[in-house]
């Protein structure tokens, strides 16, 4: 599938090859991509993103990471926290 993206996220080791910085660009892009969307079609109001996480503790870096991009480009984050998740303890138990 490629370097970072695997069949149903991003794929790395957390502090190695995926990194705070991974995640703070993609909160730039996907804040960036969402706000030009709405903009595309007449809407003005800054774009709106949900974000969960696992029980990892990686999970705390790349959130606040994730939300410092997006707010940086201007989008709104809503935090969740720790909430389940649709592959949750299919493919491995989280934590």
């Amino acid at each position: 599938m490629g370097k970072y993206f695997g069949t149903d996220g991003f794929r790395g080791e957390a502090g190695i090859t995926l990194t705070a910085d991974h995640a703070y660009k993609v909160g730039r892009f996907l804040g960036w991509y969402y706000n030009m969307l709405r903009e595309r079609n007449g809407n003005s109001e800054p774009a709106r993103i949900v974000i969960g996480k696992d029980t990892r503790r990686s999970s705390y870096m790349f959130e606040y990471s994730l939300v410092a991009g997006l707010t940086a480009s201007g989008a709104y984050a809503y935090l969740l926290h720790v909430t389940t998740h649709p592959f949750c303890c299919l493919h491995r138990p989280c934590g």
